[in-house]
């Protein structure tokens, strides 16, 4: 048996009083005046003995009650000193799991309120100078600190939910390399308790490399949904990236049921600036719904939309984010080369809302490029180096680029861009007399432009054309002769490319009415949409146009949120990052426009659906997985309702004081009753 505040146990003398007053109070006598003592004497001398051991019982009460306040106020304990002296030899960290899977209904409300109780009742278990550390998802400066009794308690209470997600070995090496900066201020710490409440959910239970560590003790906690089912919408997009006034285009969504049982009924509601609709879905268990709407747009400029569906299990990946434009034209810029011919201008004058500018290729700067979605180069045979590093840096800002060759393109700077803009080199020019017999129309490229069983459509005859090696590259080809030789080509970074030459001593490919459907469609599939959704924390650069001035910062901003974000310069063109932690925990799920002196774009925002899982790891697993890592005292408990924090092994010394004031109050009421009940 120890004591925390041995000194207390001087006034343990104080038991002299009821002594002393015993001694005095129950020796006086009082005179009674019989006629006669013959029976008097008997009922006295039966009687006496009861009465003396009824005084002592007293007495007894009155000593035991002072003796056991004195050992309240020392507050006993069985364990050693250093246990409970943890303000000076031990340090608790604490970590509790704020991502965005917390939210889920548990047996007694939310996974997050139900961590952020029981945190508080395992802290109110220590003594009141131990010290913590209070660790979330954040993990930022403020939560390196060491927190006393009431500051842990204020500090768990501002926990809020964080789209910020961790894997274990992150928050465990985070907790030991605090724990080891706190112990090179105080040398007197000896012993380390970690403490660990979360869903653990598989998909971030990666330990990685986590130290070896055989002293220190863990605990974790793991709460898991009532029941472990959700529902979210997962991915958006359109069947075509052209989106006109007054016409149509198919949305699809996906909608992913992970639960073990069918969801009848889903209302799905969609939403646009002019567009409402609203769905009732069936999704089978454990499997996923591809469903779609059409939508009609009335008017050019931005567009903003959002999927929403109702889950009463998890709601926080309910609504889907997604936005693009409407452009009330296409820029096109032709750099005419050498060998340049103006079939390309003329069937481009053809649509309206494209709009055609033609520059020779010396007269080209990257000014030139700003507001265009497509260069074509027009009879190229050569190209400058400073044209070449503009032209890709066009295409990473998501611009297309159309190139035609000139009658000599077989050079090595032509070949370097075709190699940057992932399309097959240009090699010697060969000889041949074949038509063209086979177009791919199944690829989108020809979407609703041609019956794909149109034999009646009069492809082009070829005289000479570029040899290619496309089996060792990542294009596809479109558009092949006779012997299978592949005359056109297009890329995944929206480049595209012909294989001869545009003059009629090589093909009669401007004679056919497919050179012209060609040239509208590459312009249409030019248009610079932005990505339909972005999500937060990914490494995706979003282009902006540079188009303001410079000394305005570019902001993110919706009615709830402004935000700075981080601008990356390549060239002339500007990127911007959200894949720091600022804009994982500042930015959340919504529509936003991109600001400087004016608006310059527009952005959708979603959270990773990643922790849209439901997959949790078992209390064994979690375990067995800890301890092959060479982590020794593990102790894993699951919450229910039955669950008693206090079962908790954190090796806390056993404190007495409460039965020592439950003792008091017995000979309290054992006295009254004693002097009062007691009839001599």
């Amino acid at each position: 048996m120890n004591f925390l505040y041995p000194n207390i146990l001087w006034f343990i003398s104080l038991i002299a009083l009821p002594i002393i007053i015993h001694l005095f109070h129950f020796r006086r006598h009082k005179k009674l005046y019989f006629s006669s003592l013959k029976f008097i004497k008997t009922i006295e001398q039966e009687k006496k003995a009861i009465k003396k051991l009824k005084n002592y019982l007293i007495l007894l009460m009155r000593v035991l009650a002072i003796v056991f306040i004195v050992f309240a106020f020392a507050q006993p304990y069985t364990g050693s000193l250093s246990d409970s002296n943890t303000g000076n030899n031990r340090l608790i960290s604490m970590y509790i799991d704020n991502s965005n899977s917390m939210s889920a209904k548990g047996s007694n409300g939310e996974l997050l309120s139900q961590s952020k109780t029981n945190a508080k009742d395992i802290i109110q278990q220590f003594p009141g100078n131990q010290k913590f550390i209070i660790v979330s998802n954040e993990l930022n400066g403020i939560q390196q600190r060491t927190l006393s009794q009431n500051e842990a308690l204020y500090e768990i209470d501002q926990i809020n939910y964080t789209p910020i997600q961790r894997n274990i070995n992150t928050i465990l090496n985070w907790q030991h390399e605090i724990s080891q900066k706190e112990l090179n201020v105080n040398h007197n710490l000896k012993n380390f308790s970690y403490i660990l409440l979360s869903d653990f959910q598989r998909d971030f239970f990666k330990l990685g490399n986590i130290k070896k560590d055989l002293k220190s003790k863990y605990n974790l906690i793991q709460f898991t949904p009532e029941k472990k089912s959700n529902c979210f919408v997962d991915s958006v997009w359109f069947e075509t990236p052209i989106h006109r006034i007054d016409e149509e285009n198919e949305l699809f969504f996906r909608i992913v049921n992970k639960s073990n049982s069918e969801i009848i009924n889903l209302e799905v509601s969609i939403e646009t600036n002019d567009f409402t609709k609203d769905l009732f879905v069936d999704i089978p268990e454990n499997n996923e719904l591809t469903s779609s709407v059409l939508i009609k747009n009335s008017s050019v400029g931005q567009v903003y939309g959002k999927i929403e569906i109702r889950d009463p299990i998890m709601y926080w990946d309910d609504i889907f984010y997604f936005s693009y434009k409407i452009e009330p034209e296409i820029k096109v810029l032709i750099i005419n080369g050498e060998d340049n011919e103006n079939y390309i201008s003329k069937a481009l004058s053809t649509e309206r809302f494209i709009q055609a500018e033609e520059l020779n290729q010396k007269s080209v700067n990257r000014n030139t490029f700003n507001d265009k979605s497509l260069i074509i180069l027009n009879g190229i045979n050569d190209i400058s180096s400073g044209l070449i590093a503009d032209i890709n840096s066009f295409s990473s800002m998501g611009g297309s680029v159309f190139i035609v060759p000139g009658q000599k393109a077989n050079n090595p700077n032509i070949n370097k861009l075709m190699k940057m803009m992932e399309l097959p080199s240009f090699g010697g020019v060969r000889d041949i007399k074949l038509n063209a017999n086979n177009v791919v129309f199944k690829d989108p490229f020809f979407k609703s432009i041609f019956e794909k069983s149109d034999e009646s459509l009069n492809l082009p005859n070829y005289q000479k054309i570029y040899n290619c090696d496309y089996k060792n590259s990542s294009a596809i080809p479109l558009m092949f002769l006779r012997d299978e030789s592949p005359v056109f080509f297009k890329s995944f970074k929206r480049s595209f490319a012909l294989y001869s030459d545009l003059s009629t001593e090589s093909s009669n490919l401007v004679n056919r009415s497919i050179f012209p459907v060609i040239c509208l469609r590459i312009a249409e599939l030019s248009k610079r949409n932005n990505s339909l959704y972005t999500i937060i924390g990914q490494s995706q650069l979003i282009p902006i146009t540079n188009d303001y001035k410079s000394e305005t910062p570019v902001k993110i901003r919706n009615k709830n949120t402004e935000f700075i974000p981080k601008i990356i310069q390549n060239g002339s063109y500007e990127f911007i990052d959200l894949s720091g932690a600022e804009a994982i925990e500042k930015l959340k799920p919504g529509n936003y426009t991109i600001e400087a002196d004016k608006t310059i774009g527009s952005l959708s925002l979603n959270i990773d659906r990643k922790e849209s899982s439901i997959d949790y790891m078992s209390i064994e697993g979690i375990a067995k997985a800890l301890k092959s890592k060479k982590l020794k005292n593990i102790e894993v408990d699951q919450f229910s309702k039955k669950f008693d924090i206090k079962k908790i092994n954190l090796n806390l010394p056993q404190e007495y004081w409460r039965i020592c004031i439950f003792i008091v109050i017995i000979c309290i009421v054992s006295e009254i009753l004693i002097s009062k009940l007691w009839k001599n």
